[in-house]
């Protein structure tokens, strides 16, 4: 499913489900406008228009938390962990985990700022050290970092609240921490994306 038509479902959704015609979504330091009537997501930025894959996450996210609302549960669990997520851990590995890996081998200082300066990511227990990032409003997601010794190479392990499961498919788990792995890597996620560095992970189906 490309994006556009995965777009165009999501409006149709959200058309149906919306008691507003604008609301206002936060995704780590950008603030979207969704105009439900006119079908457009902005940002309050200087490049006004959010992209297609954007628009469509933060669509998904109404859509989630029109239906469902959320409440975390307090429970942390591994993208292994949801329904169909082994199926689709290979993808996610190679797009959200490896990037990641990379940064934390070349540049870990850089990885460290962008997560707590640039993001207000939070600083908590856990491996060689750990952050703890709030991407949507409430939506927190852990990532754990050990650095290589002489026996084991560096490792990376990203959780998030089991509740996100019931705002968010599989696939849009995997697209969401996809997003947040450029994000943290390019400092701009809009601008990542323009850069062509989209993910093979579809979402919206």
């Amino acid at each position: 499913m490309t994006y556009e038509i995965a777009l165009n479902k999501a409006w149709d959704e959200i058309v149906a489900l919306s008691p507003s015609q604008r609301h206002i979504v936060k995704f780590l330091t950008d603030v979207y406008e969704v105009q439900v009537l006119d079908r457009i997501v902005l940002m309050r930025s200087p490049n006004p228009h959010a992209s297609e894959e954007i628009s469509v996450l933060i669509l998904r996210y109404l859509i989630g938390i029109l239906k469902h609302g959320y409440t975390q549960k307090g429970e942390w669990i591994s993208f292994k962990e949801l329904k169909g997520g082994p199926s689709y851990y290979p993808a996610y590995q190679k797009n959200s985990i490896k990037p990641l890996l990379k940064s934390l081998r070349e540049d870990p200082d850089s990885l460290i700022k962008n997560l707590t300066d640039r993001f207000g990511g939070k600083l908590v227990e856990g491996g060689d050290f750990s952050v703890e990032l709030v991407t949507f409003p409430d939506v927190r997601v852990k990532f754990i970092f050990w650095f290589a010794d002489k026996e084991l190479p560096p490792e990376v392990t990203i959780l998030f609240d089991r509740e996100l499961a019931e705002i968010f498919t599989t696939e849009e788990i995997a697209a969401l921490m996809f997003f947040l792995a450029i994000a943290l890597l390019d400092n701009s996620l809009e601008r990542a994306l323009k850069l062509n560095l989209t993910s093979t992970i579809e979402i919206g189906l």
